[in-house]
């Protein structure tokens, strides 16, 4: 097995699956091919059947990491790891100060495969319920 850099067309069969799979949580997940994003490819040896990946999306001060992806199939073989490790030693050698991992919060074997690895939950984000979108009816109304 084999991790290194991808290009965007070569992620998209993974990706694909990652959202199909991604849609039966109820918490939103990273969003497949992140924009701007920068891509690993775990494959088998010598170029042969792809089986996970891995986004980052830089930003000013850092780079986030998500989504992580392995099929289903080639699980518990230790490639999460490699791809994280990839990435951070590729985050090591651009001098990136910050590396942060995203998961969604309803994703407790995600959660569970990074604290086994060291990361610790730093800060929660949150992000609007589609009730709560500015353009929902009833949106603006004070409930107080």
């Amino acid at each position: 097995m084999q991790v290194r850099r991808a290009r965007i067309e070569e992620i998209r069969p993974l990706a694909e699956a990652y959202r199909d799979e991604s849609s039966q949580n109820t918490a939103p997940s990273d969003p497949p091919q992140p924009a701007g994003g920068i891509f690993w490819i775990a494959e088998e040896a010598d170029g042969g059947e792809p089986l996970g990946y891995a986004g980052g999306t830089l930003r000013p001060g850092g780079l986030t990491i998500g989504p992580v992806y392995v099929r289903p199939a080639a699980r518990r073989r230790g490639i999460g790891v490699q791809l994280l490790r990839e990435v951070q030693r590729w985050a090591a050698r651009t001098r990136i100060p910050v590396v942060e991992v995203s998961v969604a919060v309803d994703n407790d074997e995600g959660r569970a495969f990074l604290e086994a690895r060291g990361y610790v939950p730093r800060r929660i984000l949150f992000s609007p319920t589609p009730e709560a979108r500015p353009d929902a009816p009833g949106a603006g109304a004070d409930t107080r």
